[in-house]
């Protein structure tokens, strides 16, 4: 019974355990909220539920007890009968004319012998078999006594599982053997171990004919079964002491809680009496709207929620505040039960003029009665500017096509319905020549120009985007031959073989064309888009219009995307790369306020390679890493050479997304500032929207690198993929804002102005990219744009001539 007392330990601990956790929380619970500790609180009810509690698990010993004894009985019940079966058939076979001096030759010993072997062959639950008597000198001894096979492998090996021969004095004195001898059945209350496990026995007389113990039958059972049920029932007894050990205790917490909350209720009611007066007050300096409402009537207003719904104050008071929420929103509000909280709805003035809102509820108790308390905000701006700001996640903001996000999802949308689809990479030719001759104004003309004709011949099923600076990609779906494709294609390029007209000027391009099928190229938009894209790659610098469908054996591209690899890695153990930098000006004060760090490639027999060039290879390969590294540890390096004379300098790094999201790199990024000794304020971070688009763990990464003390800029913003909703919550200091967006401040509805509102809202410094002119200057300095870098003031320097600049610079008028 030793295991009973060790699981009752164990759930006596259980218990203990569960109260010391649960009132630890529930006094940190009291003292957070009343700063009184649960015995100050509810000393009465603590005291008694100690004593109930130790009286409880006092009697937890007498209630296992009491499972267990039933279950004894029920198996001394099933045994007894069990055994008087055998007793009795043992009586009809003579078992009386049997003893100490009877051969074994003898029929009748023969024939119980075979019995009992049967009755063990049948009933393997069962470890021995044998009975005894009495001999003259009061002694026991074995009547019979067959062979057993205890070790059960299949054959009579063990001295003990021979049989006992009749006569055998049996030596073993047990109580429940004499009882049986006094006529009655007797059972052991704990089983007995030996070699072969665990037994209990049970011992029946076997009566004479005239009624008399003639013999006792003993039979040892194996007392696993009766184990494992013993063990059951102590668990279902201590299972639902535990039970109802939880139901008593829940129902102890809840009263302490009510406790709680009574006094936190008499302490809140005591202040809210005291903020009633000052909120009075406070509500008439605020800018929002403050609507004071119950039972679906307005009780009271500040002034700003008179000006806001273009009502008196006698016209407000007692108005029904269903006046004021539009249908739509109304129905909403109600759907969800009116709850305290934060949402955002349509509201109705005095005019019938609808505005969206964004609106904070809570219910107090104000004159003795339940009141909900309404803080009003119009976000008509903030709406304007979430709906542009979405447009643009989807379109191209030059031609308004759709962007890369679009095309993924438009040709993923085309796969789902099982049909044959092209997708055409459109490469157009001539436009950065355009664009050096006669501006990139001109050239953005022509691009909407050559989008513009190849919309004329699209069908309605057929989708053109924007892919990125000349690049377009179509998507033609429900094709049925390929032939259909050529004939497209064809026709596309007649098309955009007519010249195209700017200011009174024609223009001409040609076309490369590269075509992927679906589903013989590829299963998925970016496989498409990258085998189409190949397959433009493969028609050269050619300077007619052509077209190529994708073909496996185009592995040139990937054999010269190999070559720049290996030349990288020779590369930055050679020293070849340099950083250029190219300043960031305060708009305001027209002071250089920091730097951006570009990365350029000095070949020894290709000379300076953009970054355009090897980076999309870096990134592919993993090597993006190391340069990566090198590139911050290099800017680090030499503007701490630049911060004694030039204190508020900073340095701006663009983060690839594979270091954005190595675990790593906040370690190695402390190892380098502390190594390069340059205070964390003074490195930028540039990071772009895409790496953002998981929002929940960009926000994790983000505030890991803030926690070092760098700043976090988003490079390229409204090019990618933001979410709108989730922009304020990122710890970002600073939008850069795309050159595409500066190029377009003459357009009547230039997004640059909400870009610019929208980072100023949120509290971020904002920077504008690509300023060419003074024009462009004026204009953002008048939008109230922070910063600025561009060719106006400078391009991309080697460390050495930025350094001239800056003394330059700093010697003459800034350019503002």
């Amino acid at each position: 019974m030793g295991s009973k007392g060790i699981e009752y330990a164990a759930f006596v601990l259980t218990v203990i355990a569960v109260i010391v956790v649960v009132q630890w929380q529930i006094n940190r619970l009291s003292k957070r909220k009343l700063t009184l500790s649960i015995f100050q609180v509810a000393r009465r009810w603590t005291i008694v539920f100690y004593i109930v509690t130790a009286l409880f698990l006092a009697f937890g010993v007498w209630y296992v007890s009491w499972f267990e004894a039933n279950e004894y009985k029920e198996y001394k019940r099933f045994s007894e009968h069990f055994t008087k079966v055998f007793s009795t058939e043992l009586f009809e076979l003579h078992h009386e004319s049997l003893n100490d001096e009877t051969k074994e030759t003898n029929p009748t010993y023969i024939h119980i012998l075979k019995a009992m072997l049967r009755w063990q062959h049948d009933h393997p639950e069962i470890h021995n078999w044998y009975t005894l008597k009495k001999n003259k000198d009061g002694e026991n001894y074995f009547v019979v006594a067959p062979e057993m096979d205890y070790n059960h492998n299949g054959i009579i090996d063990g001295k003990k599982e021979q049989r006992v021969p009749i006569g055998t004095v049996y030596r073993k004195r047990i109580p429940e053997l004499e009882e049986a001898f006094q006529g009655k059945f007797s059972m052991q209350k704990e089983p007995t171990s030996n070699n072969w496990g665990e037994n209990i026995s049970a011992f029946s007389p076997i009566f004479d004919k005239s009624g008399k113990v003639n013999a006792v039958i003993g039979i040892d059972y194996d007392a696993k079964g009766y184990l494992k049920k013993l063990q059951q029932e102590r668990e279902k007894g201590i299972a639902i002491l535990f039970l109802m050990f939880l139901v008593y205790y829940a129902v102890y917490v809840l009263v302490i809680y009510i406790q709680i909350e009574k006094r936190l209720f008499q302490k809140h009611k005591k202040e809210l009496e005291i903020s009633q007066a000052r909120f009075k007050r406070l509500s008439e300096v605020t800018m929002e709207g403050i609507v004071i409402h119950s039972q679906g009537k307005v009780v009271e207003v500040n002034e700003s929620a008179c000006r806001l719904f273009g009502y008196t104050e006698s016209e407000f008071v007692h108005l029904p505040i269903e006046d004021l929420i539009v249908p739509e929103s109304l129905k909403k509000l109600k759907n969800n039960g009116c709850r305290e909280g934060t949402y955002e709805i349509d509201l109705r003035r005095k005019d019938g003029t609808r505005f969206p809102a964004e609106i904070l509820q809570r219910d107090y108790e104000y004159d003795s009665k339940r009141v909900s308390v309404t803080a009003i905000r119009d976000i008509t701006e903030r709406k304007q500017n979430e709906e542009k700001m979405h447009y643009i996640t989807f379109h191209d903001d030059l031609t308004g096509l759709p962007n890369k996000e679009s095309l993924y999802q438009i040709i993923t949308e085309h796969m789902k319905e099982g049909s044959q689809q092209a997708v055409m990479f459109i490469e157009m030719n001539g436009i950065k020549m355009i664009n050096d001759l006669y501006g990139y104004s001109v050239g953005d003309q022509v691009l909407l120009g050559a989008a513009s004709q190849i919309q004329k011949i699209m069908n309605d099923h057929m989708v053109l985007g924007r892919w990125g600076g000349n690049e377009f990609i179509l998507i033609f779906p429900h094709i049925h031959r390929k032939e259909e494709v050529k004939e497209f294609a064809a026709q596309m390029i007649e098309t955009l073989e007519e010249p195209i007209v700017v200011n009174d000027q024609e223009f001409f391009i040609t076309a490369r064309i590269g075509i992927s099928l679906y589903p013989h190229d590829g299963t998925d938009a970016k496989t498409l888009i990258k085998k189409a894209d190949i397959a433009r790659y493969e028609l050269g610098k050619k300077a007619t219009s052509q077209y190529l469908f994708f073909k496996e054996q185009m592995n040139q591209t990937i054999q010269e995307k190999m070559t720049i690899e290996q030349e990288l890695r020779r590369a930055l153990e050679d020293g070849e790369f340099e950083l250029y930098y190219q300043p960031q000006i305060r708009l305001d004060t027209g002071t250089v306020t920091g730097m951006e760090a570009l990365i350029r490639w000095n070949h020894p027999e290709k000379g300076l390679i953009a970054p355009d060039t090897f980076i999309p290879v870096a990134e592919q390969t993993g090597f993006i890493i190391p340069i990566n590294e090198w590139v911050i540890r290099t800017a680090c390096q030499q503007t701490k050479l630049l911060l004694d004379e030039y204190p508020f300098l900073s340095v701006s790094v663009n983060l690839s997304p594979y270091e954005f999201e190595s675990r790593r790199f906040v370690h190695k990024l402390v190892k380098i500032l502390e190594e390069t000794g340059l205070p964390p304020y003074c490195l930028d971070l540039e990071i772009t929207e895409r790496m953002a688009m998981d929002t929940e763990k960009a926000i994790a990464i983000l505030h890991r690198l803030k926690s070092v003390g760098v700043m976090i800029s988003m490079d390229d913003f409204g090019t990618g993929y933001s979410s709108l909703s989730y922009l304020k919550h990122l710890p970002i200091d600073r939008l850069k804002i795309d050159r595409s967006f500066v190029r377009n401040i003459q357009e009547e509805e230039a997004i640059l102005p909400a870009i610019i509102s929208l980072g100023h809202n949120i509290g971020m410094k904002v920077l504008a990219e690509g300023v060419e002119t003074g024009q462009e200057v004026a204009y953002l300095k008048e939008k109230r744009c922070d910063e600025a870098q561009g060719y106006y003031y400078a391009k991309p320097l080697p460390f050495h001539e930025f350094v001239e600049f800056l003394r330059q610079y700093s010697q003459t008028k800034p350019r503002v």
